[in-house]
């Protein structure tokens, strides 16, 4: 194809793909949710395995490349409806996904299972 045919956008820089991570239902523990977000983000080794831990990584990304975005999938809400690592994760969330909207996208099931 020619450069004129109005394919793409000249000068821009091509995006690399979204990183997507995919919480699946069922999930109920703490140390599953972290091993599952770990190895979908491929967090650092000095990860803490902790909610604090895991706040500073979600604010930060600096481990992955720079223009890749992340998406944080999941298919139910992990833990128990009215739990406190529910009540944890979600703020956690909401707040890096506030804190870095271009970077960060978090896609929850519209009608969670209890």
């Amino acid at each position: 194809m020619s450069e004129g045919s109005g394919f793409g956008v000249q000068g821009s820089e091509p995006q690399l793909a979204p990183l997507v991570v995919r919480v699946p239902g069922g999930v109920r523990s703490k140390e599953k949710l972290l091993g599952i977000l770990a190895k979908g983000l491929r967090f650092p080794r000095y990860f803490g395995w902790n909610w604090d831990a895991l706040e500073e990584l979600l604010n930060d990304l600096s481990w992955l490349p720079q223009d890749r975005p992340v998406v944080i999938e999941h298919v139910d809400l992990p833990f128990g409806a009215g739990g406190e690592n529910r009540a944890i994760y979600l703020d956690i969330l909401q707040k890096a996904a506030a804190s870095q909207p271009d970077r960060l996208r978090v896609a929850l099931p519209a009608d969670p299972v209890r």
